[in-house]
């Protein structure tokens, strides 16, 4: 018996060869009818027998499009009509970036053999496409998504190429920057100032040759530049680290397959399947005993972020050579480079030379970061591969809101209905380039939503340049947020979980209430309030934001705090950094309490103890000394138990003191106990320290679920420990999954937060 149905399909389903994936089902299963773009997703009509409807509809659940995400399919008899085939209806495609448009995907497998495939057309040419793959966010100017709003705008299809285009079979039809080496984007060899460069030849072999010769090249890819140099060249490793003033911060390397990264690397199933995917992130894999990168590629970890090339560009070049450093092509703390002004501005001072293209890029949008570890994976950065793809939330947004997000790491976000819509990764906004990029992000994200915001959420922090920014612009639109308010909100919200929750925050630095300087947090959180159950224990940072960089001063610190008898004797022992007139002057200021505020920080507690262990007493990065104490204790081998720490809960909130582990460590470092254990036995302290916190908390609130977030957690080694060590005591554990649990996870909380107290209220 014949059947006819409406089925409309939503999700992101139009920029990924949805209609012809459609179009080849129904005639497979000898249906009739249409298939068109709408404003609400893709609209199906179709005809034929029950059974091969039913055949039909399993097929769309089974074997959508590879790069499409199907939210929900809807069903709704209709008439029978006398259709006689199945064909693409021409669509109004949607305006709407609810939709759900792609992001940038990475190049799939059948355009990979297409370039490597001698005799085909596009053998050897870099900017090859199809439905499943290339650029979507980068090269849109405007919605709907169509080739005359994209940066591809200038280059008109050839015949063969438009053929393709229009053919509904070919899985190039409606691929939009489709194009082959008559009629697309052409790559140049150039300095990196911009000048021309007199040779001739190819230029991907011109480029291949330079950096296996040790030259530092600039390489324009999808988002922006990266900065390239081989990743076995020592001497072009310390130029490249000299030029861009990053003495020891971790670099990214491409390998050019997962054969090459094995090589270097111990790499899971599942790290694979990440590297392989059509996201492409930079993936955080563990050395592997062969590994004989240079040293100074990654010298504070026992891991590299590792990425295999996701654009044809990146492909070619590394069959030519490599592994290669790829860097973020920009000057510190400056937005990424993204055309060849730009480029001649910021890295003509860095790299020699430039492989460049004409391919206008129209958003700027760093790689992702992540790292796997058996708890899940953990975003260190969602940017390209995610973007502009939405998050869901828990709760229905009445009214638009804007979240700014923090003045690190910073990401915002833009709620509209049951979805927030979170941007590429900014950066740091500490300069007025940073900023500008921030604001013209934020007024691109509005644009393509079509939304002006109700409400504005920011920060806590008054001297945050994100939160004058907004204020200045917005005004008594902006309601302020505690910052682990946030980062606990967001760990809920992540999870789709309404709360309450006992919430471990723990992070470096965040504004609190009080006016101190919070960071190692135990609160008892629902969206719309929170209240301290407990904190790490109160230090001074002696120098203020100088202390952040200094770990030595962070040790000395607790050392005034919790060994004041031996401060001077342990100090001039183990802080050999600290000279003996730096160290009184310290003291002094400590004692005053003069430039030298107070600080829950979790961050600062791992600073301090990487100084006492001798591996970092001053940090060139954020993070570093916390780096390279985690390396230090994933390095040893056999029991690590936990020293002992205090819990005062004689008043509320309750203080974790570790300073018992502090004059532990001290012994050990005195009587020569190996640092790894030393470092090994600390982390396993915070975790015993956690767990008891949360039993006390649990007492008090009859609370059993934990989030877990702020910038602590991207520590693989702690959270590895938290999460079996909490669940083994009945709780339910609830950690980031969709975005990072540092600041660039903030926006997600800040807006929660804000719309559930705006419900509170009444308004």
């Amino acid at each position: 018996m014949n059947r006819r149905v409406c089925i409309t399909v939503h999700g992101r389903v139009q920029g990924v060869g949805f209609r012809p994936t459609v179009y080849r089902h129904a005639v497979a299963c000898g249906l009739t009818g249409q298939v068109a773009n709408t404003a609400a997703g893709v609209n199906i009509d179709v005809q034929g027998t029950g059974g091969a409807i039913d055949d039909f509809l399993d097929r769309l659940r089974t074997a959508p499009p590879p790069r499409a995400v199907v939210e929900n399919i809807l069903v709704e008899d209709l008439p029978l009509n006398t259709a006689s085939d199945f064909f693409i209806a021409p669509s109004v495609r949607s305006g709407d970036l609810a939709t759900g448009i792609a992001p940038d995907l990475a190049l799939c497998a059948d355009c990979r053999r297409d370039i490597d495939t001698p005799g085909d057309r596009r053998f050897g040419y870099p900017f090859v496409n199809c439905t499943n793959c290339g650029p979507r966010f980068t090269i849109m100017a405007a919605l709907p998504y169509d080739r005359e709003r994209t940066s591809m705008a200038g280059f008109q299809m050839c015949s063969a190429c438009n053929a393709e285009f229009t053919s509904p079979i070919d899985r190039r039809f409606d691929a939009q920057p489709n194009a082959c080496p008559v009629c697309g984007p052409a790559i140049r060899l150039c300095h990196a100032t911009g000048d021309p460069l007199p040779r001739h030849g190819d230029h991907l072999d011109g480029a291949a040759a330079l950096l296996s010769d040790g030259a530092i090249v600039a390489i324009k890819g999808l988002g922006g530049y990266h900065i390239a140099c081989d990743a076995n060249n020592v001497a072009a490793i310390d130029r490249l680290r000299t030029r861009k003033q990053r003495p020891a911060k971790p670099f990214a390397v491409m390998f050019a397959d997962i054969a090459g990264l094995r090589r270097q690397c111990t790499v899971t199933d599942d790290e694979v399947d990440l590297l392989t995917s059509s996201m492409a992130p930079i993936v955080i894999v563990r050395k592997g005993p062969d590994y004989s990168l240079a040293p100074a590629v990654a010298p504070d970890a026992s891991t590299i972020g590792a990425f295999l090339p996701y654009t044809p560009l990146h492909h070619l070049l590394l069959k030519r050579c490599g592994p290669l450093v790829m860097t973020s092509g920009n000057l510190t703390d400056e937005p990424i480079a993204c055309d060849e002004v730009d480029m001649a501005r910021q890295l003509g001072s860095i790299a020699e030379y430039a492989l460049v293209h004409n391919r206008p890029i129209l958003r700027r949008c760093d790689d992702s970061v992540i790292q796997l570890s058996s708890a899940g994976p953990v975003f260190m950065r969602r940017s390209r591969g995610w973007v502009p793809a939405p998050v869901r939330l828990p709760r229905l947004c009445r009214a638009p809101v804007l979240a700014i997000g923090a003045d690190l790491k910073n990401v915002f976000g833009i709620t509209r209905a049951d979805r927030i819509f979170l941007s590429q990764h900014i950066g740091d906004l500490d300069t007025v380039a940073a900023l500008d990029f921030h604001g013209a992000a934020i007024d691109d994200l509005l644009r393509l939503l079509g939304v002006d915001p109700v409400l504005v959420a920011t920060d806590m922090h008054p001297n945050y340049n994100g939160v004058r920014a907004a204020r200045r612009r917005w005004g008594d639109r902006c309601r302020a947020v505690q910052h682990h308010h946030a980062h606990i909100a967001s760990c809920m919200a992540d999870n789709m979980f309404d709360g309450p929750v006992i919430g471990l925050a723990l992070d470096g630095t965040g504004f609190g209430p009080d006016g101190a300087i919070w960071g190692g947090e135990i609160l008892y959180t629902r969206y719309d309030s929170f209240e301290r159950l407990g904190h790490f224990k109160s230090y001074r940072l002696p120098g203020g934001d100088a202390a952040v960089i200094n770990p030595a001063r962070m040790a000395l610190s607790c050392l005034a705090e919790d060994m004041p008898a031996d401060t001077g004797a342990v100090a001039a022992r183990l802080l050999p950094a600290i000279g003996d007139d730096d160290r009184a002057m310290l003291l002094a200021m400590l004692a005053r309490g003069v430039n030298a505020p107070l600080t829950t920080s979790a961050g600062r507690m791992f600073d301090a103890v990487a100084a006492l262990c001798g591996v970092c007493a001053h940090a060139s990065y954020e993070g570093q000394a916390a780096i390279r104490l985690q390396a230090l204790a994933e390095s040893h081998h056999g029991a690590a138990p936990a020293f002992d720490f205090e819990i005062d809960s004689s008043h509320t909130p309750f203080v974790i003191s570790f300073a018992p582990a502090i004059r532990d460590i001290v012994t050990g470092r005195c009587t020569n106990i190996p640092v790894a254990l030393l470092a090994a036995r600390f982390h396993a302290t915070v975790t015993a320290a956690l767990a008891a916190a949360c039993d006390a908390a649990r007492t008090r609130t009859g609370c059993r679920t934990v989030a877990l977030s702020g910038g602590v957690f991207q520590n693989r080694h702690l959270l590895e420990h938290v999460c079996p060590a909490l669940e083994a005591r009945g709780f339910d554990v609830l950690r980031h999954c969709q975005v990072s649990p540092n600041d660039s996870g903030l926006a997600l909380g800040q807006a929660m937060v804000v719309m559930a107290q705006e419900t509170a209220a009444g308004n």
